[in-house]
């Protein structure tokens, strides 16, 4: 039997350990996934959702109340086999089952409360006859001293995560969407049962009182490389109230780690537990629009009222549940899927995406499978000043920055013969600049609080004006694939050659920037494979396992760090002339500026390692720098630059490179690329050439 990785999901926990042997590289770059630091999930999955709407005694022990069931369990459990509701497509959503390599079935989710049998997690015939069994339980009675003893205990794992309370909430109420699906296939009703305990779900839809519902995707955040991937969660309206007192339904990593080694280790083999939760969309805007300076894309999910029903009840079956969170594959992406496919089962969209889980591709799939109707761009702050400055001049600018900074005051305003329109972008530049000053601790709230008023004042006195126009970026959706395949020849210094090179994921520098850092990259697995014409060979140019570059621009009022890291393996030209494979550490870390639009200059110091048995030391450590320049747009973009790099152990011998890179979008998912490039090694020195035609997919 033959499993596609699309199919096999538990392939997707063999990925992570492909990158095990760089995850001590991350302490460099410590943020490589959306990962929720707190103390305690459980039970408290509910405490801030349930403080706000004002439900949240629903959930609680005294809840069980009821009558005596009047249905012959047994008859129902045989009903059951009879139909092989186990064998349902839609029972193994609501479990996260996926098949294994053997052909099995096995949940991803490893917390053994999610589970009514013992061996639930690899029998989904058991845990269904086992759940319809736990349906028909009795309540329990509790007497008032015990209620009050249970909920007040807080025991707490080594992780910071909450234990489950010794007496559990009864099934029906554990698990609604469950409860609603067996329902309607077996032909039950609410007085079959013991107690009406979908009475507790519906009080909290009372409540909730879902309105439109939006898969949102938080852009790549420019100062933190490893999370240029970007993010994405769910956000529920509330009918009748603003967007931004809506919950919002996050999947994430529980962890007091914030870096490291280990940190990285255990993202990418399982090592931390991954939850659900709720959180007002505000505070995610306040993290990663004004704080993160991240742009935000809302994507409205076309779900009937029926469906919303299905989503929300999936959410609360998984309450306090937690799967173990890869960084790679079963993240926070991956896993809000299930919600989805929860509400519209002829979705399957957990089974159509695999390998490596970019936020990215999950926006894709959901627009390409027509479940979005409305798109939405929320700018950051970083976004809103970018385009606040292209309307004033230098001069203007730096009037702005003295006066968030204290150094003058709005009285000394010195451009009084400029149009109101442009007084109004300088006071919203202010304005803006002076809630970046205060979330980055560069000034106190006592010296915000009295220059934002009174550029607030300011800005009152021009009255209504027509907001300036705001270039949006091409939209997350129109991103291109991943996964790359390429077809090459050229000529190196073996001579001339055909090839081919492959990339797992996910964006190259001078690709389409849709849905990506512009001018950035992150790319992982990337292998080149040539053959030679002159000596009739194959082999093996590089096999990069990790490339990321990012170059955020710094100006007036943001300095922002550019850095590259590239590690691999990869041919390494020796002194007697020869190549040897060699493992590659490049680092490198330094600025960039955008002096006109389309136009970027960097320039970048570091060091640069080849390990090797064969050499000195078992390495040969460069040390140097690269700079250069990138022009053009998403359909043609250019790279021009020039590196040169000093042997430690060697100082007579400094490398050096001059090349020029482009790359022509002739569609989202086809390019054309070239390159040239000169290099002296070892006082040998030699052309090199190359052209590709590149698919991705």
């Amino acid at each position: 039997m033959i499993f596609s990785i699309s199919k096999v999901r538990y392939g997707f926990r063999t990925v992570p350990y492909l990158f095990i042997v760089v995850f001590s590289l991350f302490f460099i770059f410590p943020a490589f996934s959306e990962v929720k630091i707190e103390n305690g999930i459980g039970e408290s999955f509910f405490k801030n959702f349930g403080q706000r709407t004002g439900i949240e005694g629903i959930f609680s022990v005294e809840n069980l109340i009821g009558q005596k069931k009047s249905i012959d369990v047994e008859e129902v459990i045989q009903k059951t086999q009879d139909l092989k509701l186990w064998e349902d497509p839609y029972w193994r959503t609501l479990v996260h089952y996926k098949p294994t390599f053997f052909g099995h079935y096995k949940s991803l989710v490893d917390d053994p409360e999610f589970f009514c049998a013992k061996n639930g997690k690899t029998n989904p015939r058991a845990e269904l006859i086992a759940t319809v069994r736990a349906f028909f339980e009795e309540k329990i009675e509790i007497p008032e001293e015990t209620k009050e003893e249970i909920n007040s205990e807080s025991q707490k794992e080594s992780d910071g995560s909450e234990k489950n309370t010794k007496i559990k909430k009864h099934a029906i109420e554990r698990f609604p969407g469950r409860y609603r699906w067996i329902c309607e296939k077996l032909g039950l009703k609410n007085s079959d049962f013991s107690y009406d305990g979908d009475a507790a779900y519906q009080a909290l839809l009372t409540k909730l009182n879902p309105g439109d519902i939006y898969l949102v995707f938080p852009a790549g955040y420019l100062k933190r490389p490893a999370s240029v991937f970007g993010h994405t969660f769910l956000l529920v309206e509330t009918k009748g109230r603003p967007r931004l007192t809506a919950n919002s339904i996050n999947y994430g990593a529980v962890t007091t780690l914030t870096g490291g080694p280990l940190y990285a280790l255990l993202g990418l083999v399982g090592g931390f537990k991954g939850y659900y939760g709720f959180e007002a969309y505000y505070e995610k805007i306040k993290q990663y629009s004004d704080m993160d300076m991240r742009d935000m894309w809302e994507y409205r999910i076309n779900l009937t009222d029926d469906e919303k029903d299905r989503m929300l009840r999936h959410v609360f079956d998984l309450a306090g549940i937690y799967s173990r969170y890869y960084f790679t594959g079963e993240n926070c992406s991956y896993n809000l899927l299930f919600l989805i496919e929860a509400a519209r089962p002829s979705t399957k969209v957990t089974e159509l995406i695999g390998g490596v889980v970019e936020p990215v591709e999950t926006v894709k799939l959901i627009y390409e499978s027509g479940l979005t109707d409305k798109v939405e761009y929320r700018p950051s702050i970083y976004s809103k000043i970018e385009n606040e400055k292209t309307l004033l001049t230098k001069k203007e600018q730096k009037f702005a920055k003295k006066l968030c900074l204290g150094k003058t005051t709005v009285e000394d305003f010195p451009f009084e013969d400029i149009s109101p329109e442009k007084q109004a972008a300088l006071w919203e530049l202010c304005a803006d600049y002076l809630n970046v000053l205060l979330h980055s601790n560069k000034i106190s709230s006592d010296e915000y609080r009295p220059r934002y008023l009174s550029v607030l004042s300011a800005r009152r006195k021009l009255g209504k004006l027509n907001p300036p126009e705001f270039s949006v970026p091409a939209h997350p959706e129109e991103a291109h694939g991943s996964k790359k395949i390429a077809f090459a020849g050229g000529y190196d210094k073996k001579g001339g050659f055909i090839g081919t090179n492959f990339r797992l994921t996910a964006h190259e520098q001078l690709e389409r920037s849709a849905g990506y850092s512009e001018n950035s990259e992150l790319a992982f697995a990337m292998v080149d494979l040539r053959y030679n014409f002159s000596k009739n060979e194959f082999y093996l140019q590089k096999a990069d396992l990790l490339s990321i570059i990012s170059l955020p621009a710094s100006d007036l009022f943001f300095f922002n760090g550019a850095s590259q890291l590239l590690t691999g393996l990869e041919k390494n030209l020796d002194k007697d002339g020869s190549e040897n494979f060699a493992w590659r550490l490049k680092t490198l870390y330094g600025f960039s500026i955008r002096p006109v639009s389309r136009l970027q200059l960097y320039a970048l110091a570091g060091i640069d390692c080849y390990f090797s048995p064969a050499y000195s030391y078992g390495t040969e450590l460069f040390a140097g720098g690269e700079t250069g320049l990138i022009a053009g747009n998403d359909i043609f973009r250019t790279k021009i630059y020039a590196d040169f790099m000093l042997n430690v152990f060697d100082t007579e011998y400094l490398r050096s490179r001059f090349g020029i890179e482009s790359c022509l979008s002739v569609s989202k998912n086809a390019a054309l690329k070239g390159g040239y490039s000169f290099l002296r090694n070892y006082k040998k020195n030699w052309h090199e050439w190359n052209i590709s035609f590149n698919l991705y997919f």
